[in-house]
């Protein structure tokens, strides 16, 4: 019985190690791995006070008097190397911390079988700055004709609206701060909410958006009395927005940013125009300036937006979200003047089709060892546009497709003897493929400077650059020499007048052709992610 007592022991002893001593160990690397990558993050987030953090963490989790290193460094995800070598220790700007930390563990059953009586342990990490940056493109920021920003604002939104030039600068100059918004529309449509993720993933109808925008531009009086005449414009049914289309999170939606937190500041024209655009959809917007524009008897405006102007959220350099555009967008405008030598009146229709411009986040600086240093780079590209004078059916004027025919002429002008008529056409495109790098310093994104961006080939008046091509005929003939300097002097005088009607309309909805102004709303750099 001694004998068999012996070898079962022995047998059960080498059981328990197995059993209990194994899962000590690798209970104890659980936690010191877990510890180690709490540790990194923390550091990674103030790499000025790395060691203190990252020593005061390990303690606080039971491995103070463990060996611990601790290395800052740099972090380049972008480098193309692979992922053990992306981490430079000693790298400046620093924007990572590496933790590497030695103990050991006791084990109970191992050394009745001669095994050491400490068995040592390793764990590893490396935490980067998740740097974060929220910028805008293609906001238009000079002063907007009060007449035609409510027309077509208007029209997107369902209702007539009589905001005066004053009321639209005050939403121009205007900016909010992102999470306050949401705040304020979660609780006006009485979600219980745990994040900004399930806020933005939420619907909410145009009134409930516009009245938590007011909300949030406390203490900026015009603005909040301009967005209280429109929500008392509003009819009682508005359509329903998803949420995300008006103030996305970016890539911070993934580390769920926490109820009260500072959000991005973005201008409030900006999210306005993009909830009428939204509202909206891709439906076709109508407009009937009638004689409001000085010096022309009638001005009818058909615009499409195919592709809504976007704020970035907070985003990472290199990440899926870093590229924003400006809208896309459909117009015919079509005027009526009087024409020359008493031959009655005189229709000119231009059609413009604006492609987006964009605007990419190269990177972001946040150097905690000199706050003042920091600064953004975004890539800049502009837009094309192209302008034409041809013979285009409002029915064209679609969100989709290919767009309108524009090689027909159109009918400018029906003289006395018909069916004689002057046919004219013309087409012109601005912009091109013109690309530039900003650098935004500390001192722009605290001041929200805008910087500008402007395509080659775009001088003086659209609209007369696009006359002086026009070609013009009599029932497909030549014209008569009288009649040609009388019309070119006509339709060079409505020229200014044209350039007022598109500009105003199209900065309503955030867009300059051929330029791209791009401003930085702010950076977040207090936040760190396990990269190894």
């Amino acid at each position: 019985m001694t004998v068999l007592f012996a070898v079962g022991a022995t047998g059960l002893m080498g059981a328990a190690a197995l059993g209990i001593d194994l899962g000590l160990l690798f209970q104890t690397s659980r936690r010191a791995q877990a510890a180690v990558d709490i540790a990194a993050m923390v550091a990674a987030a103030n790499p000025a006070g790395a060691d203190a953090l990252a020593r005061r963490s390990l303690a606080d989790n039971g491995f103070g008097s463990a060996t611990i290193g601790i290395v800052p460094g740099r972090y380049a995800a972008d480098t193309g190397a692979s992922l053990a070598n992306r981490f430079q220790p000693g790298g400046t700007p620093a924007n990572a911390v590496r933790i590497v930390l030695a103990t050991t563990a006791r084990p109970h059953f191992a050394r009745v079988l001669g095994l050491p009586a400490e068995v040592g342990i390793r764990a590893s990490g490396v935490a980067a700055q998740a740097q974060f940056a929220s910028f805008s493109v293609g906001s238009g920021l000079a002063s907007l004709d009060g007449g035609i920003a409510n027309a077509v604002l208007g029209a997107m939104l369902g209702t007539r609206l009589t905001l005066s030039a004053m009321d639209y600068s005050a939403l121009l100059s205007a900016r909010v701060d992102a999470f306050r918004f949401l705040d304020a529309l979660s609780t006006g449509i009485g979600l219980q909410a745990a994040s900004y993720s399930e806020v933005v993933a939420a619907n909410a109808n145009v009134g409930q958006i516009l009245t938590a925008l007011r909300v949030a531009v406390q203490g900026q009086p015009g603005a909040s009395a301009a967005l209280g005449a429109m929500i008392g414009a509003l009819p009682g049914t508005t359509p329903l927005v998803r949420v995300a289309n008006i103030a996305d999170l970016g890539d911070s939606g993934a580390l769920a940013p926490s109820r009260g937190t500072a959000g991005p500041m973005l201008g409030l024209m900006d999210l306005v125009s993009a909830t009428a655009s939204v509202a909206n959809g891709a439906r076709q917007v109508s407009v009937d300036l009638g004689a409001s524009v000085p010096g022309l008897l009638r001005t009818q405006l058909t615009l499409a937006i195919g592709e809504r102007r976007q704020d970035s959220g907070w985003v990472q350099p290199g990440g899926s979200n870093a590229t924003v555009r400006t809208a896309q967008t459909r117009l015919l405008i079509e005027t009526t003047l009087n024409a020359p030598l008493g031959l009655g009146t005189l229709s000119l229709p231009v059609y413009v089709e604006a492609a987006s411009a964009q605007a990419t986040l190269r990177s972001v600086t946040c150097p905690w060892s000199s706050p003042s240093q920091r600064s953004v780079a975004i890539d800049v590209q502009t837009g094309v546009a192209s302008l034409a004078i041809a013979n285009v059916a409002k029915s064209a004027i679609t969100a989709t497709g290919t767009g309108p025919d524009l090689s027909r002429p159109a009918p400018l002008l029906a003289l006395l003897l018909p069916p004689l008529s002057v046919n004219g056409g013309a087409r012109a495109s601005i912009g091109g493929s013109y690309a530039r790098t900003l650098t935004f310093s500390d001192d722009d994104i605290t001041r929200h400077t805008v910087r500008s961006v402007s395509a080659t080939g775009l001088t003086g008046s659209l609209t007369r650059s696009l006359l002086d091509g026009m070609t013009l005929d009599i029932n497909g003939l030549g014209i008569s020499p009288l009649l040609q300097p009388a019309l070119s002097a006509t339709l060079g005088a409505a020229a200014p007048l044209i350039d007022s009607v598109l500009d105003a309309t199209l900065r309503t909805l955030g867009i300059r052709l051929g330029n791209a102004d791009v401003a930085v709303d702010g950076t977040r750099c207090d936040q760190a992610v396990l990269v190894q």
